[in-house]
C-alpha cells in the first residue's frame, strides 16, 4: 500500500533530478542504504526492545545457528 503513495512521489523527484550520477543512481544508492539500516534494525529488534523497557521475561535469547 505504501509503493501506491511513495513510488510516484520517488519518480517525480528523479525525473527533476539533474545530479552528475544521474537520475536514479542517488536515489538507489539511498534506498538500499535504507533497507541495510532497516534490515540491521529488524536483526537487533529484541535487543533494541530489551534496551527499551520490555520485561525481562519477554526478552528472547538467541538460539539459532
Amino acid at each position: 500500500m505504501m509503493c501506491r503513495k511513495v513510488l510516484p512521489c520517488v519518480r517525480i523527484w528523479s525525473d527533476k533530478c539533474s545530479s552528475k550520477y544521474g537520475r536514479t543512481r542517488p536515489f538507489i544508492l539511498a534506498g538500499s542504504l535504507m533497507i541495510s539500516v532497516a534490515v540491521t534494525i529488524i536483526g537487533f529488534s529484541a535487543d533494541i526492545g530489551y534496551l527499551l523497557g520490555d520485561a525481562d521475561e519477554d526478552h528472547r535469547n538467541f538460539k539459532g545457528t
